[in-house]
């Protein structure tokens, strides 16, 4: 007779087997979860940021080598998932993720009071994040299961007898979002974030009690995701058919009792349907953005003052993350001009007037210097990463790791190009094949395609990048004789590998330059300054183009970069 399986190396695998049923579940219903969601914007992706959360939590927990304990699995998943975490309800997650995995710290058995404390943590963690607390969201579900937890442990309950409690409250507390929240009343279903925490829950019971996993969750298997019915359960297993009380695997194939998952009829109209219909096509106007900060010590009470001033809402801190939505392009400058201090490490915008989630085909990811640029390579599509600091390359380096789709980065020198092909060889493509620069990742980014084939998006970007003909404009660090004659400070333009004086003015200097880029012709000219080009220069510059090239268009990227002057492009 074999001797009982260990019990700690069991609740690392039911763990991680939890962490796989979730990410299949979800990527099945983010659809209908997206379809609910209202708040905090009916952008209609909250079903796709929870799953892509999850997913990044899971490839985490695949890259443990070894045996793994209750708590490495869950510590991996706590990790992946604020590394990979979308959007609002994705970075709340990964928020609640931290609380329980620091709950479970050196727990390899689970026991009710410690779950929860966990649940306890995930809850408070989950409402110090967030600016501004909403009853009828994620966070009043959560607060609603850790008191349950508390309270089937207060009274004796052992771990089934206490999961099954707190299932069960959550689905309550989900069907009470509804009345909650005036904006989910009017659309007639409940909060969409709540549902992917019910939904999670859910499978880690038919986990740990060894019951079979339906194809569908209690809020979609049968009935309108709007409203939840009663009597939804799965038939409990019991803890004589438990894994974790018997030291066994899991019972492969265990069967749920008659008509368990399946819930009543809807009745009153789908409010699937008519969450659908409230959002379909209208968003909300605004921006989302998602960045990481690279200041080491946590800022988080000041850098909500910081987006509170900007007139941020939806605003999530987890350091080093954050997440925001603005009114507009000029309040996300103020975003990101106030939170450079503590060094932006990397960018992700969304529109919030586009509504609904899409799965890219391929991730372009533009490196370059200051926040300007970042915002604009990520207004423009890209995931954007400052160079300019110092573990830029780690951040790419999780950025490759995470990545859904192919990743395309396009560097804006040299020099980075070469560090990406250097640690990275053919995992990644790296465009244009040569002649990078700011301007050119900006003309790349202008034709990109998320829904192209990846070869047809590549080659796209590439075309668009290796046409722009580039001049790069800096003052001379010091003083030559010969065979150039310059003197120190006079201004130096490099243009197809060749080196020239340009003088001292540079309007002039931007004039004669595209004098010469012009003459094979051109619609569009990018200048890309650095914070060393002398400010207040743009109309003089305007007015010179325009008096000699008429039909050309004109735009001015004012990158951040602190050590930048201009790099000049035309299309």
């Amino acid at each position: 007779m074999s001797a009982p399986e260990d019990p700690v190396g069991l609740a690392g695998r039911l763990a991680a087997r939890w962490a796989k049923r979730i990410v299949d579940r979800l990527k099945r219903e983010r659809g209908d979860i997206d379809a609910l969601n209202v708040f905090p914007v009916p952008d209609g992706d909250t079903g796709s940021n929870m799953y892509h959360t999850v997913r990044s939590a899971y490839r985490a927990v695949e890259r443990i080598s070894g045996p793994a304990t209750l708590d490495e699995v869950v510590e991996a998943m706590a990790n992946g998932a604020l590394r990979g975490a979308r959007g609002n309800s994705g970075l709340i997650l990964a928020v609640a993720l931290r609380g329980v995995a620091d709950g479970l710290e050196g727990v390899t058995v689970l026991e009710p009071p410690v779950f929860a404390d966990a649940l306890g943590l995930a809850a408070a963690r989950a409402r110090d994040a967030i600016a501004d607390p909403v009853d009828g969201t994620m966070l009043t579900v959560l607060e609603a299961m850790a008191e349950e937890a508390r309270e089937t442990a207060a009274a004796g309950a052992d771990i089934l007898e206490q999961i099954t409690a707190v299932r069960e409250r959550s689905r309550e507390a989900l069907r009470e979002t509804t009345g909650q929240l005036a904006v989910l009343s009017d659309a007639g279903v409940v909060d969409a974030g709540s549902t992917g925490i019910v939904e999670l829950f859910d499978l880690l019971y038919l986990t740990v009690t060894g019951a079979q996993v339906p194809e569908h969750g209690p809020a979609f298997d049968g009935a309108s995701p709007g409203s939840p019915a009663e009597g939804t359960a799965v038939e409990a297993a019991g803890p004589e058919r438990s894994p974790i009380a018997q030291g066994s695997p899991i019972p492969q194939g265990s069967a749920t009792a008659p008509g368990a998952g399946k819930a009543e009829a809807p009745r009153g109209g789908d409010p699937h349907r008519a969450a659908a219909d409230h959002h379909h096509g209208t968003g909300e106007d605004g921006l989302e953005l998602v960045l990481h900060l690279s200041e080491a010590k946590d800022r988080t009470r000041t850098v909500k003052r910081v987006l509170a001033k900007a007139r941020g809402t939806s605003v999530v801190v987890a350091w080093p993350m954050v997440h925001v939505h603005v009114a507009g392009e000029p309040e996300a400058r103020v975003v990101l001009d106030g939170l450079e201090k503590y060094g932006i490490a990397d960018l992700r915008i969304e529109d919030l007037s586009e509504s609904g989630g899409t799965d890219a085909l391929t991730q372009p990811v533009a490196l370059g210097r200051g926040t300007g640029y970042l915002f604009t390579c990520a207004r423009l599509g890209a995931h954007a990463v400052d160079v300019g600091r110092t573990a830029w390359e780690d951040v790419l380096a999780e950025i490759v790791d995470e990545a859904e789709a192919p990743v395309v980065v396009l560097p804006e020198s040299d020099r980075t190009a070469h560090a990406v092909r250097a640690r990275h060889g053919e995992a990644v493509s790296v465009l244009p094949e040569d002649g990078f620069s700011p301007v050119a990742v900006l003309a790349a980014l202008a034709v990109y395609d998320p829904e192209a084939e990846p070869a047809a998006a590549c080659e796209d970007v590439a075309e668009a990048a290796a046409e722009v003909r580039v001049a790069v404009v800096a003052p001379a660090e010091r003083a030559a004789a010969g065979p150039l004659m310059f003197t120190r400070g006079e201004l130096l333009a490099r243009v197809s590998g060749t080196v020239r004086p340009a003088g001292t003015d540079p309007v002039a200097a931007v004039a004669h330059l595209l004098d010469g880029l012009l003459e094979d012709g051109g619609e569009l000219v990018t200048l890309v300054t650095g914070r060393a080009f002398p400010g207040g220069l743009e109309d003089a510059i305007r007015e010179a183009v325009a008096r000699d090239h008429a039909a050309v268009r004109l735009e001015f990227v004012p990158s951040g970069d602190p050590h930048g002057f201009l790099v000049l492009g035309v299309e």
